[in-house]
């Protein structure tokens, strides 16, 4: 793929991020005007946003040919709309970044820079983020646990924020799972693949969208999808209390032959005992229960996610018409499109 010869798709996932969507819409015009690419689309994907972000999506898909807008049925999480955006784009290289403005849309180029040099993967490397310094602690550990414990090298302090070319774009397409860790799929599948350092901003607008339980879903699916470490720590603690139970055991044996010690009834020890025990095969049945229940969604095949809406640019149509008809609006599913 030569500078002259690529068409680009940026993924952009939105949900109630109505106070970044302009100013992030006019620096992703600008980031377009300084590549080579023979085309730009812009895919602006609403998951379920409540406020007002469908409106100034459909304000802008009016105004710039280059913006297309997809509305969701609901809200899917961050994932799954990342992935609704990979499938609906048509790009030589689609780019991903999060509509918060915390991945800087100039870096892109600095990504192109790297594909256009022959890899096949670029992803942004974040570095001096601007979050708490808990928050900070927390996304840093985990990170390393995984790429510790993951049976793919999973980079360090990446995101989703990256450009692929469209092998690698297809490849991930051929992978069916329903609970998609976009980041960890996209190191699975190989490649030729370069870290890109760059500096994390804050946030242009608003409050984050990714809460606790949000971070916390993200992080089971990382962990449960790309290793067998839950498993492994069963069978290693299971076999630490059976030693541990027979050490005990033996122990009593001989203490008792030799007459040592005077042991009373023993019923504390006994109700401490079994509630450990109770609590342990409870934390086991919770991690068989985990796959199980990922098991059962797989062999449902139900959709990622579901789209409502399609705008696209039509230019006899006004912006003041756009918020009353939906710009070329097509309620189709996106696979119909494709």
């Amino acid at each position: 793929m030569s500078a002259s010869s690529f068409s680009l798709s940026i993924v952009v996932p939105i949900y109630n991020e109505s106070e970044n969507l302009r100013e992030l819409a006019s620096r992703l015009n600008r980031v377009a005007g300084e590549t080579n690419a023979t085309s730009v689309e812009v895919i602006l994907i609403s998951d379920g946003s409540t406020d007002e972000s469908e409106e100034i999506i459909a304000d802008i898909v009016a105004q710039n040919r280059m913006f297309k807008g997809v509305f969701l049925t609901r809200n899917f999480g961050h994932q799954a709309a990342v992935s609704k955006g990979i499938e609906m784009s048509e790009g030589s290289v689609v780019t991903v970044i999060d509509g918060d403005l915390q991945d800087p849309p100039e870096a892109i180029l600095t990504l192109l820079d790297e594909i256009l040099a022959g890899s096949d993967v670029a992803y942004g490397v974040r570095t001096k983020r601007k979050e708490h310094f808990v928050k900070r602690f927390a996304y840093s550990s985990f990170y390393r646990l995984l790429r510790r414990v993951a049976a793919v090298d999973m980079p360090l302090d990446s995101g989703d924020f990256c450009c692929m070319r469209r092998p690698v774009v297809d490849a991930m397409l051929q992978l069916p799972e329903r609970r998609r860790f976009v980041r960890g799929l996209r190191a699975w599948v190989g490649f030729r693949q370069v870290g890109v350092p760059y500096e994390r901003g804050p946030r242009y607008a608003g409050v984050p969208k990714y809460t606790f339980r949000r971070l916390m879903a993200l992080a089971y699916d990382g962990i449960f999808s790309f290793t067998n470490l839950p498993i492994r720590m069963m069978q290693f603690l299971g076999l630490a209390i059976s030693l541990l139970a027979l050490v005990t055991a033996v122990t009593y044996v001989v203490l008792y032959s030799l007459g040592v010690g005077h042991w009373p009834d023993g019923f504390a020890s006994l109700i401490v005992s079994i509630w450990f025990f109770g609590g342990v095969q409870l934390f086991f049945l919770g991690i068989v229960g985990e796959y199980v229940t990922r098991t059962f969604d797989e062999a449902r095949r139900r959709p990622i996610a579901l789209v409502r809406q399609i705008l696209e640019h039509d230019p006899m149509r006004t912006a003041t018409s756009t918020k009353r008809n939906s710009v070329a609006a097509q309620d189709v599913p996106a696979k119909l499109r494709r």
